[in-house]
């Protein structure tokens, strides 16, 4: 398979891996990972689901993330998103209709962004009941 970028995982739908996963480039997961993903980039697709922790520069989600992230750079959250946990970020986008479940932490950038701002706080976010 020549067309695969070195250094990346693509976890396809139905598939369910398990265990701790350093991915030097980018993830891409329509499948299911139970554990922990350590990678530059991230992508859950709809149908993609983490039980575990994401640690990354970039990562956008669409799925399911369970046990919550640590982004270096930047989050985008779309609105088919769902998360739980400790979310920490050096800067996020979220659309209307994600559903953000747990603690949410500003973090310093570790790579300067045009859009990085100064203000940090903290906030405690819990879904509510007009679903």
């Amino acid at each position: 398979m020549d067309n695969n970028p070195k250094g990346s995982l693509f976890v396809g739908e139905g598939v369910v891996v398990k265990g701790t996963f350093e991915v030097p480039e980018m993830a891409v997961v329509a499948g299911l990972v139970e554990g922990e993903l350590n990678t530059k980039e991230v992508l859950v697709d709809a149908t993609g689901i983490v039980n575990g922790r994401i640690n990354a520069e970039v990562v956008e989600i669409r799925g399911e993330v369970t046990q919550g992230l640590h982004v270096t750079d930047h989050l985008n959250i779309k609105s088919s998103a769902k998360i739980t946990g400790l979310t920490q970020y050096a800067e996020m986008s979220v659309e209307k209709g994600a559903k953000l479940s747990g603690e949410l932490r500003v973090i310093e950038s570790s790579h300067p962004s045009p859009y990085s701002s100064s203000a940090s706080y903290s906030s405690s976010v819990t879904p509510t009941e007009d679903e």
